[in-house]
């Protein structure tokens, strides 16, 4: 019984913790719109970019779609596709339209760049125990490099699973289908070191 009310009591602190987090976002976002309303540009673009680096999607979209605009601060087609592919990968699906509009300029090898460096961001942010950012990561891996890496793209998706994100499991298995047995081992055991290295 008291086993029970321990477990009861973690999940309770888990999803107060996360629902209280979700919140803050939620009104980290309301705050910029208030900004934006009050014409307080600098300081609004100021947090904006806070908020995106701490890679909040809802933030990196808006980010994304200003530097794009270039209404409220310079042109910037590099840094708008850097964070709108990052909200793209956290889950934002409608990141894809500002996605195409930029491809129209820039090259590939620019946009080769960018996931590198973006890459190099997320990973960055898995080390500092953001969840959000494995997923993110295998999704590079698997989706957006050419031809698909899936040593790496499972390393992060096994990764994902160990670290409780349950819908990193059906792609980790799907991709566990495509390897060999020795990707398979180098994949493995890679996971464990990046795991052991994140839970530090």
């Amino acid at each position: 019984m008291k086993k029970l009310i321990k477990i009861f009591f973690i999940f309770v602190v888990i999803f107060t913790t996360s629902l209280s987090l979700a919140v803050e976002k939620e009104q980290n976002i309301q705050n910029i719109y208030k900004l934006l309303q009050e014409k307080k540009f600098e300081e609004s673009i100021k947090n904006l970019q806070i908020l995106s680096e701490q890679n909040d999607i809802n933030a990196q979209l808006l980010y994304s779609k200003i530097l794009f605009s270039g209404d409220l601060t310079p042109q910037d087609f590099e840094n708008s596709y850097f964070w709108g592919f990052s909200a793209l990968l956290g889950g934002l699906k409608k990141s894809s339209i500002i996605l195409d509009k930029l491809n129209e300029y820039l090259t590939e090898e620019q946009i080769n760049e960018i996931t590198i460096k973006l890459r190099e961001f997320l990973e960055k942010k898995a080390f500092q125990k953001d969840k959000k950012a494995i997923i993110q990561i295998a999704k590079i891996y698997e989706t957006f490099t050419e031809p698909p890496d899936l040593i790496n793209a499972y390393t992060w998706y096994n990764i994902a699973v160990a670290k409780g994100i349950k819908t990193a499991k059906p792609k980790r298995n799907e991709i566990l289908d495509s390897l060999n047995e020795k990707d398979l081992l180098e994949a493995q055991s890679l996971s464990i070191k990046l795991f052991k290295k994140i839970n530090d």
